[in-house]
């Protein structure tokens, strides 16, 4: 018993000295009314979290932390001890963005911070310019791979580092992965789209944030998602919170309501309705598809408050179902699924691609067809249905602000061979001449290698992810 004790204590001084920090994209949006903060926390897919409130005392501002849960279920209940950000009633905003390690700049006259600093500063700061004058009397030994973001109600900001700190330029500001020091800039689609959209609104309200989250966001089949993201309205102190790359289903937040509650925490996928993939696949497999599909649609009448039935996935389960081989199985719910949302492409793209699998042209084409007569850009419908003699056409809007896109696949060898597209009315594009079969591919945008997030037809897992193309 007592090893054990002495175990936990270890691993809790451990937890509270160890920064987790991981792929993130943080902008502030200011007009001169309204300030927000857009906040994408990218992790692997796996990974869950958890919000925790702390009520003003005589001591300390009342706050709010967020917090990775990946420690085991003991050590969870310590994960306080390592925020990955935070606000407070004052509207003082922090997160955090990974970076390649840099120097550590010491100054003898001044104290080794060992500890993380989020905490403190929610507790005692009301401003950028309070926070910077508490970290300023401490090395920040700590942070030498992390940029720490300050921001508050005002709209002032500051990046933080062990090594540098980085003031307010201009009104509105983008942060992802890469130092800043000295005005340093490198190639990031996500930093790039969401500062080109900061740059063009005059006036920002809840859905242009939401828009530049969406945008910013790294998505499935990736290894690296956006598993939550937040809109931050800093003059109220409400967190507006997106779950798995959903922005149609918002859980709102206000501080001080909170606070009212008194010091408590909540897991973040407890304030979403769960996913119903899993209830689904466990009737398949227990009971066939017929119990599947009544299944489902009793669940849809019945459960809207406990099932989400508003994002892809009964949509993405069939398209796993199709990879799988239950062909006939995945036309059943994307056909129970169009019962509910007829005007869908999605389910009609795959519809005509499940039709295909099982050598039904007439009833694929059907489904193309209908797609491309209401939206003829539409990615994956060309993608699919509109391959010619094998010549397979990519028409991507994603990664509108990156500064190259190439595909490539065993068609070109891989790295050896990428082939460019081209940027034409707002699309990469290019034109490709495939072989009949199964393709496999990735996305290389700017350096940085990516699955198709368009197209859930995947193999492989972790970083080892590859999109899936049949060329008919």
């Amino acid at each position: 018993m007592i090893q054990k004790i002495l175990k936990t204590i270890l691993l809790v001084f451990i937890l509270a000295n160890t920064f987790i920090v991981n792929a993130c994209t943080i902008f502030m949006a200011n007009d001169g009314q309204n300030v927000w903060i857009g906040n994408n926390e990218d992790e692997l897919q796996n990974v869950k979290y958890r919000m925790w409130f702390y009520p003003a005392n005589t001591n300390a501002y009342g706050y709010s932390i967020w917090t990775e849960l990946s420690f085991g279920k003991l050590l969870n209940g310590f994960s306080y001890l390592n925020p990955q950000g935070g606000l407070n009633e004052f509207g003082l905003f922090m997160d955090f963005t990974a970076i390649d390690q840099i120097p550590i700049v010491k100054d003898n006259q001044k104290k080794d911070r060992k500890k993380q600093v989020v905490t403190d500063i929610l507790k005692k700061c009301k401003t950028v310019e309070e926070a910077l004058t508490f970290v300023n009397k401490y090395n920040l030994v700590k942070l030498g791979n992390a940029q720490l973001f300050i921001g508050d109600a005002t709209g002032n900001y500051a990046t933080v580092t062990g090594g540098y700190i980085v003031r307010k330029t201009d009104k509105s500001f983008a942060l992802t992965n890469y130092c800043i020091n000295n005005g340093h800039k490198e190639a990031c689609y996500r930093r790039d789209v969401a500062t080109h959209y900061l740059n063009s609104t005059t006036t920002f309200q809840l859905n242009d944030i939401t828009n530049i989250l969406e945008k910013s966001a790294q998505k499935l089949p990736n290894n690296l998602i956006s598993n939550y993201s937040m809109a931050v309205n800093l003059k109220t102190s409400t967190i507006y919170l997106y779950y798995k790359n959903d922005f149609t289903t918002v859980s709102t937040l206000t501080l001080s309501g909170e606070l009212k509650k008194g010091k408590h925490h909540k897991d973040i996928q407890d304030y979403f309705p769960e996913s119903v993939t899993n209830v689904l696949e466990t009737e398949l497999k227990n009971n066939g598809i017929n119990s599947t599909i009544e299944k489902y649609k009793t669940l849809r009448k019945t459960s809207h408050d406990k099932y989400n039935f508003k994002n892809d996935d009964a949509i993405n389960l069939a398209i796993s179902w199709i990879e799988k081989g239950l062909t006939n199985e995945a036309i059943e719910l994307l056909e129970c699924l169009k019962e509910f949302e007829q005007n869908n492409t999605n389910i009609n793209t795959w519809l005509g691609v499940a039709n295909r699998k099982n050598n039904n042209i007439d009833e694929s084409n059907k489904y193309f067809e209908k797609v491309l007569e209401q939206k003829p850009n539409d990615y994956l419908a060309t993608l699919w249905g509109g391959q010619e003699n094998q010549k397979v056409t990519f028409k991507l809007a994603d990664f509108e602000d990156a500064e190259k896109v190439s595909v490539m696949g065993d068609f070109t060898e891989w790295t050896k061979h990428p082939i460019k597209m081209k940027k034409e009315n707002g699309y990469w594009t290019c034109q490709i001449d495939l072989p009949k079969g199964e393709n496999i591919y990735k996305f290389l945008v700017n350096d940085q290698y990516l699955a198709d997030n368009k197209n859930y037809m995947h193999i492989g897992t972790g970083p080892k992810i590859y999109s899936k193309l049949y060329v008919w």
